[in-house]
């Protein structure tokens, strides 16, 4: 490979001469993403001290051209295999990815009544001795994992959905509907990063302390009661959510 030469004499910074070579080659797909950017790698290639390698790579880090993972250094970040506009409604992601072409599969844990976490109960309003109806849903795309999600619904005593029904539906919610009539009317978001712990790594095939996207999500009915709670962790590095606003 030919090494772009620093221009010592050009006036611009090295440490933005050094991020402008490592974007293009990860840009156009000449650096390999399994492989990481070490300081020493490119103290040797560059000939430089250490502070414009580290400013560099900070800059290209908040830019989300490259990212950290934990004991194993800096990588490439690739393309996001998901844009989820925001569009897309909570529930109906697995029908997002089967429309895109991407072949979706969907595993859940048993659905049973559980008691729910001291946050969940106070989030919906309920006494501390209301038992929810809880299970996990991992969706995977080409046997990777993408998205492990834990729902609490308040929902009716009868309602006993299968683990083959959650799984092709994509949405306990839909089921609730066609079975009890029980319409969503809205849904609040929060969104933060987070790290993979040991749980969370296990299930999405990542390693502990993995960059993760988190969105918790409270289900509203028609009539405004907060009626199901979901936390979802997504794998950082497949995930781009795209969002705009309008200005009248």
């Amino acid at each position: 490979m030919n090494v772009p030469e620093l221009d010592q004499q050009s006036g611009v910074p090295l440490y933005r001469q050094i991020k402008d070579i490592l974007r293009e080659e990860i840009v156009t797909g000449e650096a390999d993403p399994t492989e990481p950017i070490t300081e020493a790698l490119l103290l040797k290639r560059f000939g430089v001290s250490r502070a414009p390698v580290r400013q560099a790579l900070g800059e290209l880090a908040d830019e989300g051209y490259v990212y950290r993972k934990q004991g194993r250094g800096t990588f490439p970040a690739t393309s996001a295999r998901v844009e989820r506009p925001a569009g897309v409604r909570a529930g109906n992601l697995q029908r997002f990815l089967n429309d895109r072409g991407l072949n979706p599969t969907s595993t859940v844990t048993p659905a049973v009544r559980a008691e729910a976490p001291s946050r969940v109960r106070t989030r919906l309003g309920l006494d501390k001795n209301t038992e929810l109806l809880n299970f996990t849903r991992i969706i995977s795309v080409d046997g990777v994992p993408l998205v492990v999600a834990t729902m609490y619904m308040d929902a009716p005593v009868d309602f006993h959905p299968t683990d083959k029904e959650l799984e092709s539906s994509g949405s306990a919610f839909e089921l609730l509907e066609q079975s009890h009539g029980v319409k969503l009317g809205r849904t609040e978001n929060e969104v933060w990063a987070t790290t993979a712990d040991d749980t969370q790594a296990r299930r999405l095939s990542v390693e502990p302390g993995d960059a993760l996207l988190a969105i918790a999500t409270t289900f509203f009915l028609e009539s405004g009661q907060a009626t199901g709670w979901r936390i979802a962790f997504h794998r950082a590095e497949e995930f781009t959510y795209r969002f705009s606003e309008t200005f009248r």
